[in-house]
């Protein structure tokens, strides 16, 4: 009598612990009562199954989608919920915006859908998470140097670039022949290194920046009266000095 409710006349008020046998796993016996390991067929994939215990890779359906089925065998696309985004299941195939949670931000899971400030990581600074939400500085690196992430914060050495050559990123830090640009033209980069005729702004005309390149009336100030800037545009009483007793205008 055992198996009495088994097979064809399997009704619901007869699935009892005795029943739960695997010819007895039908769609009608998928009680939590019966949610044992060999009953944990697809016939049998129902929310009220969904336990640890049955947690199966054919069982890995939406429907089972819960935390307590969050293991590495139901780790497929299917079953990425926000629910079940913890780290035993962060694989590519749960990659997925609803899943991007710090606990998965590994390199496995480094892909455009989680580009976001919670997954930005050094180990997910990769092109395809360049974007400005990612532009922190622990994210910082060469290979996202592009010009939606030339923000203060990633305002590094290591991100120098041209393309990151803006008002934003005007710091000594950056201060690089590859960023001597108009923008840039700031106190704290009016460096040897950036006295280039682009820069000759007032702002930059110091005893560093005394170069014929520079040569400008706007640099034309006492530290700058040097033999080199001694040109026409220069002959101003600031600049009459010894040095440039030779040029046409002292």
């Amino acid at each position: 009598m055992v198996n009495s409710c088994c097979g064809s006349v399997c009704s619901e008020e007869g699935c009892g612990q005795g029943c739960c046998q695997p010819s007895c796993c039908q769609p009608t016996c998928c009680r939590t009562i019966c949610c044992r390991p060999s009953c944990c067929v697809s016939s049998c994939c129902r929310p009220s199954c969904c336990v640890s215990s049955c947690c199966r890779p054919q069982c890995c359906q939406s429907v089972c989608c819960q935390p307590s089925c969050c293991r590495p065998s139901c780790c497929i696309s299917s079953c990425c919920r926000p629910s079940c985004c913890v780290s035993s299941c962060c694989r590519p195939s749960c990659c997925v915006s609803s899943c991007c949670r710090p606990q998965c931000c590994q390199s496995v899971c480094c892909q455009p859908t989680c580009c976001r400030p919670s997954c930005c990581r050094p180990s997910c600074c990769v092109s395809s998470c360049c974007r400005p939400s990612c532009c922190v500085s622990s994210c910082c690196r060469p290979s996202c140097c592009v010009s939606s992430c030339c923000r203060p914060s990633c305002c590094v050495s290591s991100c120098c670039r041209p393309q990151c050559c803006q008002s934003v990123c005007c710091q000594p830090t950056c201060c690089r022949p590859s960023c001597c640009r108009p923008s840039c033209c700031v106190s704290s980069c009016c460096r040897p290194s950036c006295c280039v005729s682009s820069c000759c702004r007032p702002q930059c005309c110091q005893s560093v920046c005394c170069q014929p390149t520079c040569c400008r009336p706007s640099c034309c100030r006492p530290s700058c009266c040097v033999s080199s800037c001694c040109r026409p545009q220069c002959c101003e009483p600031t600049c009459c000095r010894p040095a440039c007793s030779s040029c046409s205008c002292c």
